[in-house]
């Protein structure tokens, strides 16, 4: 056993569709079942645009398939570690700690993962932290992790679902709604797929290659949190997924000026610690 057993709500049962809103929308998955289809997952909330709600319901599907490096039941029990993270004694105590790596303990972790976990302790550890204490992690942390058997490829992966995960969780909390059910893990044979032209660029991984040309924003034109997952490219496409219909830097569609945005967008980064 990994961790200590808390209560969880049990999954959802996967159904073979995926059907956003009232029908009229419609999101096809390729998946080893066919095509993947879940229910709405923001029924009733009209304030989400449709391509928001059409890519995370594309998003939570997929988390069920398995990935380039971990099967569909690994990535969903990484959905489920990262929800216990935020609830376990052992991550609080590290946070309020002056050094996280001073704290030694067990995890709390989801009912069902609690006697039969499909991931390793190391990579339950690492989801934990990266859900609760990201800015404290070193390189010294991560040569630790690898050393213990994780791949730097799975590391990528992990990074990936954790980050989506929350991002989906996130939404629903800040609207009241219940987190979403998970669905049943998919079978298969894992694809294994790397970016071949990845490069050392210093970072703990390798990156994308890419042009460090600057756009008309002022930013590069291939962001550094693109270049960063980019050794695995199904990694890359599922946060990003998830992720893009937050983000916009200018003809933002909402009800509020591009100032307004902008301020509650640096407020918000700033509450969260995000100096990016």
């Amino acid at each position: 056993m990994q961790c200590k057993g808390v209560e969880a709500g049990r999954a959802g049962t996967f159904v073979a569709r995926l059907v956003l809103g009232s029908g009229h929308l419609q999101h096809e998955l390729p998946g080893p079942a066919g095509v993947l289809k879940l229910p709405d997952m923001y029924e009733n909330i009209a304030l989400l645009r449709d391509d928001l709600k059409t890519a995370h319901a594309a998003s939570w599907a997929e988390l069920a398939q398995p990935g380039a490096f971990l099967t569909g039941e690994q990535r969903l029990a990484v959905v489920r570690a990262t929800r216990a993270a935020g609830e376990c004694a052992l991550c609080a105590r590290r946070k309020a700690a002056l050094s996280p790596f001073a704290v030694s303990g067990t995890h709390d972790c989801a009912g069902e993962d609690a006697d039969r976990t499909p991931l390793d302790a190391p990579v339950v550890d690492m989801i934990h932290r990266l859900s609760t204490d990201p800015g404290r992690l070193t390189r010294a942390w991560f040569d630790t992790l690898i050393a213990a058997g994780v791949r730097v490829e799975t590391y990528v992966e992990l990074v990936s679902l954790v980050t989506t995960s929350v991002i989906v969780d996130t939404l629903h909390r800040s609207l009241g709604l219940a987190l979403p059910e998970l669905p049943e893990s998919i079978p298969g044979p894992l694809t294994g797929a790397v970016n071949e032209d990845a490069v050392d660029a210093g970072a703990w991984v390798p990156v994308l290659s890419a042009a460090r040309d600057i756009a008309e924003s002022g930013l590069p034109t291939v962001p550094n949190i693109a270049r960063a997952m980019g050794l695995v490219p199904s990694a890359v496409a599922l946060f990003f997924r998830t992720f893009r219909p937050h983000y916009q830097l200018k003809d933002i569609k909402l009800s509020i000026s591009q100032a307004q945005t902008e301020f509650v967008a640096a407020r918000v980064s700033s509450l969260n610690e995000c100096f990016y």
